[in-house]
């Protein structure tokens, strides 16, 4: 805008003073008279016009400068945008790419409010996917005019800077590796913390007043964000801060502006047993918790849907609307599981009993080809994966 606007200063310029020239040389053709260029400056005054000149080529001289500095922040700025890798993200440029990010989208876009914009933006549980999901949306732009996906292609969302949030630091030191690598990590902050400290027992939470243990302010007091992302958090906070699900939401919310929105994503539990095949999915989910605590680990702990739009209006928040999205599991995907409590072995208390517990998971990756190879499309279908819409009052 800047570089529009001084061309078109010194095109006016240019073009003004020539106009008087020109009048003034029709005029003196008309009369008969003819002017040289020493009359012309001695009409119009030669220091005066002299002057005129140099601050014309000062103009025209800064605005070469700043096309060329722009023009070099643009090249260079595709220079860098060539040398990343963006493989593991393009797939959030195709409106099908990721069902339950997709649906955020079009929900922020639809928000009179935002208008597709998340702003300042918390993602108050962080990790791989989420991160990524986030790297398209300020590559958004790039991405759309590089994949081709036409008609299929996802909104032009934006974001205007990110705080990611762990509890965990070998998950801090992956997400901003990976950052790093995305071309993001100026553009964002990835932070250890733990939403349970500064919070009494009585649920309290008194910003300046309580402390953490060596005397720091509270996780990102006095900091209020546009948009916050709790993106499986709930489920995995037995992991990290036990009995605290039931005050996240009041946590999370002095960091929400007024009009801003919570998405909450969440899985919805497996149950204890199905008469269906999709049973399962079942005996794997309690064989693979088993493992998880005889490695003297926390499991994580899912929570219903009802019970997330219940906990959010108790926080104060609208709970603006919500999706289900089923889910499909194919034997690979119950592999995964099984593998979860195969790494748990090497810690169980005895040798005997790890092997004895490598049985049983050796059985029932068995079971589950079994299963799926009778199934449609060699998958069964148990429980969903919900998002959750919730609102900050606006005069809140």
């Amino acid at each position: 805008m800047i570089i529009s606007r001084s061309y078109q200063s010194i095109v006016f310029l240019f073009a003004s003073r020539f106009s008087v020239v020109s009048a003034f040389t029709l005029s003196s053709t008309a009369h008969g008279n003819s002017f040289r260029s020493s009359s012309l400056l001695n009409l119009f005054g030669s220091s005066r016009f002299q002057k005129k000149d140099k601050q014309l080529d000062n103009q025209m001289e800064t605005a070469a400068a700043v096309t060329t500095s722009s023009t070099s922040i643009a090249q260079t700025t595709q220079n860098n945008m060539a040398q990343l890798d963006l493989t593991s993200i393009q797939k959030f440029a195709h409106k099908n790419g990721d069902a339950l990010f997709g649906y955020i989208e079009e929900c922020q876009m639809d928000d009179p409010l935002n208008k597709g914009s998340f702003g300042r933006f918390l993602d108050a549980g962080t990790g791989s996917h989420s991160l990524r999901w986030m790297a398209s949306i300020l590559h958004r732009e790039h991405l759309l005019a590089t994949t081709g996906n036409g008609s299929l292609s996802s909104p032009n969302v934006s974001m205007e800077s990110y705080t990611a949030i762990t509890a965990d630091e070998t998950m801090r030191r992956r997400v901003f590796n990976e950052a790093k690598e995305l071309g993001i990590a100026e553009k964002g902050d990835v932070i250890i913390g733990n939403w349970k400290e500064g919070v009494g027992k009585d649920g309290t939470i008194e910003f300046g007043a309580s402390k953490t243990d060596n005397g720091s302010k509270l996780l990102l007091e006095g900091q209020q964000f546009d948009t916050i992302l709790a993106d499986y958090l709930v489920g995995a906070i037995d992991g990290f801060s036990p009995y605290f699900q039931d005050l996240i939401f009041n946590r999370l919310v002095p960091h929400l502006a007024p009009g801003g929105r919570l998405y909450v994503i969440g899985l919805q539990p497996i149950p204890d047993s199905v008469d269906s095949p999709a049973n399962i999915m079942c005996k794997i989910r309690r064989v693979r918790d088993a493992c998880i605590l005889l490695a003297n680990h926390r499991c994580y702990r899912e929570y219903p849907l009802e019970w997330i739009e219940r906990h959010l209006r108790k926080a104060g928040l609208n709970v603006v609307q919500s999706r289900t999205y089923p889910i499909r599991y194919d034997h690979s995907t119950m592999v995964r599981q099984i593998n979860v409590g195969r790494s748990k072995l090497k810690l169980f208390p005895t040798k005997a009993m790890a092997a004895e517990m490598g049985k049983v998971l050796d059985d029932l990756e068995k079971e589950c080809l079994e299963v799926t190879r009778k199934q449609p499309g060699r998958r069964i279908t148990l429980g969903y994966d919900y998002v959750v819409v919730a609102e900050r009052p606006v005069d809140d």
